[in-house]
């Protein structure tokens, strides 16, 4: 939940104010519905319950289109991004690899300093586990309720920590380096015009039956 939160604050973040529509049709080029779990249709609900919680303001329409729903970042819902986003970053979880991912989109929101300490943060907790994990796998192999299968289960884990660690190791030394743009730089990349241009188109569904909230 806590991802799917951050990755719709943060496109709208970047669009804003945006429809239902376009947020969606941006979110599904991320793919977001194989890594985050994210249903595609569950996408307008979440829009809706953000701005019911008061992250999100709603924007109607008016003219041509009416009913049609724009979003923008609410100052709560500034504050609330930040948050998830630095918990993302600076937390490991192992078991939900979706929240780094998820944080990844949005870390150049944040400035070059803290994305470096945050990064050493996350190599000091895997490197404390993988130093513990030889300890956990004897206790596991000698326990004789445990079935032997279950080392297994263990040392897939620790294959992925150190999978991690070894990524963060050299994620932050391309960082240190200079690479990509963060907070208080100049931008590393803008869209073409002809792609701004098509982000912002929205079909015209004038007798596709009545519009959806949102959409």
């Amino acid at each position: 939940m806590s991802t799917t939160r951050l990755l719709l604050l943060g496109v709208v973040r970047i669009f804003q104010p945006a429809y239902g529509y376009q947020l969606r049709r941006e979110l599904l080029t991320w793919d977001v519905q194989d890594w985050a779990n994210i249903n595609p249709g569950s996408i307008y609900t979440g829009l809706r319950t953000l701005a019911k919680h008061g992250y999100l303001q709603e924007l109607e329409e008016s003219g041509q289109r009416p009913g049609r729903t724009s979003y923008k970042l609410t100052s709560d819902g500034e504050t609330e991004y930040f948050s998830l986003l630095r918990g993302m970053l600076w937390t490991v979880d192992s078991f939900h690899p979706d929240k780094m991912q998820a944080a990844l989109a949005f870390l150049w929101s944040l400035r070059r300093d803290e994305v470096l300490a945050a990064l050493e943060a996350r190599i000091t907790q895997v490197e404390s586990w993988l130093k513990a994990e030889p300890f956990s796998e004897r206790q596991i192999l000698e326990d004789p309720a445990t079935p032997n299968h279950v080392v297994e289960m263990f040392r897939i884990s620790t294959a992925r920590d150190k999978g991690e660690l070894e990524w963060t190791r050299e994620f932050h030394q391309r960082v240190a380096d200079g690479a990509y743009a963060f907070a208080g730089e100049p931008t590393d990349w803008e869209p073409y015009p002809g792609m701004v241009t098509h982000w912002r188109e929205i079909p015209d569904r004038s007798g596709d039956g009545p519009d959806r909230s949102g959409e």
